[in-house]
Parts: structure tokens; sequence; C-alpha cells
């Protein structure tokens, strides 16, 4: 069988055409003449009415807002519906899961098979930094699931981020991740966004290697799809932690939040008081952010402003004279308010606050459990943690390691690759991924490897895929 280059850029449903791109096409030449690459220079807006708010409202807004649309909240006791968007494609949406909003956005493609090449579990930057090199260099056919929306938590940075190399005015999180999103769909990616792993079956077998993943929608619990793939990559990142004092749970989207966006200072004012807990980066830029709007800002801190903090953003927050930092203080419980302005009271040890709103940015944790089930190594920094970062390259033996059991003379660490997981055919990246740097550029740059690497297994094991006749040939297929 003849070696074939990378597929072509296809417009969102259509056919995919089995020739490459002509040598000597810039990038740049085949964006052009796509018409479905189409970078948003601003936020677009839409409109939410709701009878009443409640967490599946604040939900769907948090969704709108994550897409690079801007949500305004209008209630409507009367209204028929108890949600109403519209302002998202050309037909209103009633009562919308957030897969239903992801159609009209024209951010979803058709599935167009149940067994694919690759599968992406998580639309972070290194899962769409995969999808991209795997679809475009190497042919494979792919899937993204996505729980959440385009970035995954990478989408939730607050700051314009200056730093990312190419960008010299800086990009938005939103917009890089978006923008991610569409240079997938490009080359033929397909995107599953609104969908959690709940069941992955990674098989053992180098010969057949068929891995099953079974996903469910975050909406409609009784809604699954299963794929097959003969590649799995686990890009999952990694998910807020979220508060365990009592009445944390029956504010959470009514008052706290467990990430802060840009849209969430529209409508504050000096009026306002907003509690910030967490003492890193993420914290920082949030409370700076609040106390341009002139709200007064409270920064509830379990040690010191200056612990995990980058000393850019912790001298900017100590000159600030409308942020309060309240040092060496948790807060013990919430509840509800009497104070009309307020929406919630954090209680703590020494004092009581009314807050308009509580963003808790302490940390975040990995959802491994399903990746567990599956029998994949994962390594727990702390005995206690209830889930681990997925273990690649030599981590696979890091207990053996640690209490000297590890046999040298069965296993031969220098032929391990970095991505690659115990499981044929499994591989990880990205902040899921043991020792990883959580950075959203060092995400996209294991992703970029994690695409090599798999190519590389596959070079060695080209068995492992059936070359079919409606689609391009892999390109680890040789003459």
């Amino acid at each position: 069988m003849e070696r074939r280059g990378p597929p072509e850029r296809k417009p969102p449903g259509g056919r995919l055409a089995c020739r490459s791109i002509r040598p000597g096409r810039s990038p740049d030449a085949a964006q052009a003449g796509n018409p479905s690459f189409t970078r948003r220079s601003a936020m677009q807006k839409a409109t939410v009415t709701v009878k009443a708010k409640d967490s599946t409202v604040e939900r769907i807004k948090r969704f709108l807002e994550l897409n690079d649309y801007q949500g305004e909240m209008k209630v409507d006791p009367n209204a028929k519906d108890q949600v109403l968007v519209t302002g998202v494609g050309q037909t209103p949406l009633t009562n919308p899961t957030l897969t239903q909003l992801a159609t009209q956005m024209d951010l979803l493609l058709p599935k167009s098979r149940s067994d694919y090449d690759l599968v992406v579990l998580g639309g972070g930057p290194a899962g769409l930094a995969a999808a991209i090199n795997a679809r475009s260099l190497y042919g494979l056919t792919t899937l993204v699931i996505e729980q959440y929306a385009p970035g995954g938590t990478a989408a939730t940075a607050i700051n314009r981020i200056d730093n990312y190399l190419g960008f010299h005015e800086g990009i938005t999180a939103g917009e890089l991740c978006h923008n991610a999103v569409l240079q997938a769909k490009s080359f033929g990616a397909e995107w599953l966004p609104g969908y959690s792993v709940t069941e992955f079956k990674a098989s053992d077998d180098p010969k057949t290697t068929k891995h099953t993943i079974t996903a469910t929608n975050s909406d409609s619990p009784h809604d699954h799809v299963t794929v097959t793939a003969s590649l799995v990559l686990i890009s999952s990142g990694v998910m807020p932690r979220k508060l365990s004092q009592p009445g944390a749970s029956t504010f959470e989207d009514q008052g706290i939040y467990y990430y802060a966006l840009p849209p969430d200072a529209d409508g504050v004012t000096a009026k306002d008081t907003i509690v910030i807990i967490g003492a890193g980066d993420s914290a920082g830029r949030a409370a700076l952010m609040f106390a341009d709007k002139k709200a007064q800002v409270i920064m509830l801190i379990r040690k010191t402003l200056t612990s995990d903090m980058l000393t850019v953003v912790s001298d900017k927050i100590k000159q600030a004279k409308n942020i309060t930092l309240v040092e060496n203080t948790e807060a013990t419980e919430f509840k509800a308010t009497t104070d009309p302005n307020a929406k919630l009271t954090v209680v703590t040890a020494a004092k009581s606050y009314e807050a308009t709103a509580v963003y808790a940015l302490i940390s975040a944790d990995p959802q491994t459990k399903w990746v567990e089930d599956a029998g994949i190594t994962v390594v727990r920094k702390d005995p206690k943690d209830p889930c681990g970062l997925v273990a690649t390259g030599m981590d696979i033996y890091f207990d053996a390691i640690n209490n000297g059991t590890f046999d040298h003379t069965k296993h031969d660490l220098s032929k391990v690759a970095d991505m690659t997981t115990h499981k044929p055919g499994v591989f990880a990246a990205g902040d899921v991924r043991f020792r990883a740097l959580r950075r959203i550029a060092t995400a996209a740059g294991e992703g970029t490897e994690a695409a090599l690497a798999m190519h590389n297994y596959l070079t060695a094991k080209p068995h492992v895929l059936d070359a079919e006749a409606d689609r391009p040939a892999p390109s680890y297929y040789l003459a």
C-alpha cells in the first residue's frame, strides 16, 4: 500500500478529501481556504431568560461564557419555559442541554462512526494538540470527548496570556481554546462536548488492541455513547477542588463558584463584597479582577499570601486598597444571610463576612476513578487523595522503584516512552499525568509529544489498525 500524506482540512460535516495539502502550501493558506476556520474577535452576546435562577441556569450561563458568549440573564416569573436561550445560532433553544448548545454553536460534528483510530478523553490544550497532530500529520480518525467546554480548566484562566509563543499582543484563554477546537475540526477531528467518561475498558492484547469507552451526557444520565478505539489518550485534566464545609453544597452555583470568569466582574460595583478563598495565582488574579471594578474583596488564606503565589501578582494585591487579606484563616461554614445586599454568610473562627459571591479557588484534583477501574496505574501524591495522577513512562514502575523491588533485568527503562501507560495503546498527557507541569503551553507540548508517541507505537505495530477504502491510509503504512 502506498504511503499517503496528511488529510486536507474540511468544513464541518463535509467529506474528507483523500489527497494531502500540496507541498509548499503554507498553514495560513490552508486556513484561508477553509471557510469553517473563523476566529472570533470579541465575545458574542446571548440572552438567557429564566423563570427563576437555579444551579441548572447558572451552568448554562457558565457554558456560554466558556464558549466565548456573553450570557445576559433575565428573570421572568411569567415565562412559559424554565430556560429560553436566544442569540446562539438562528433558533431559540428551550431548556437546552449542553450538547444542544454546542450543536447550535457549530462546535459539534455529527459522530460519523462508532470505531476510531484514536479517542481523546479530554478537550484541554493537551487533548486538542494531540488531536490536531494525530489527524493532520498521521491521518488518524479522531474523536475528542470533553466533559464541559473547549480548553477544559485552561479556558477558565482570567488573565490575558501574554507569554504564549506567537501571540505578541497576548490572547485570552477562551479565544485560544476556541481556536484550537476550530483547528481540530478543520482537519476532520470530531468533537463531543457535554459527555463524561463513565467506563473505560482497556485491552491488554497488543496484537488486537481495541479499547471501549462509554461516556454519559452530563445533563441526561440515561444518555450514553459507546465507542471503540485502537488508541486512547487520557487528557482529562483536573477539576476544581470543592469545599466540604457545612452549607457549601447548598450554595454551589448560587453564591459559591469554583472558577471566576471575566464576565463575572461585569456587573460588580463598589457595593459588592467578594470573598476569595485561596492563595494561588488564580485566586490572586480573581481578587485583582474584582478589585478593579471597585468591589470590596476579602481573601481568606489558609497560610500566607506569598506561599503559593507569583510575586508579580502578590505585589499588586498588597498595593490594592480595596483588598483585605485574612491570613491563617479558613471558612468553617456557609449559611443564609439576612443582609439584602448579600447572598450568603461566610463564617470563620474569628469573624463572619456577608458576601455577594464566594469564589473558592483552592486547588484542583484529577477525576481518575474510571482510569483505575480500567487497571491503569496511577500515583497518589498523598495516600489520602481519593484519586491519583496517571503514571506514564518510568513512573509505571513508581512504587517498585521507590521500595527497591524493581527488577532492572526484566525492564529496560530506556525504551519506555514518556507518554505511555502500561496498557498497550493507552497514553496520557497534560495535567492528569503524574509530574506534569500545569501550564497551557506545556500541556500543548505534551499533547504533541503524545501524538508522536502514538505514531511511533503504530509504526512498530502496524497491525493494530485496518486500512479502509473510504479514508486516507494512515502514514505509518509503508509501501
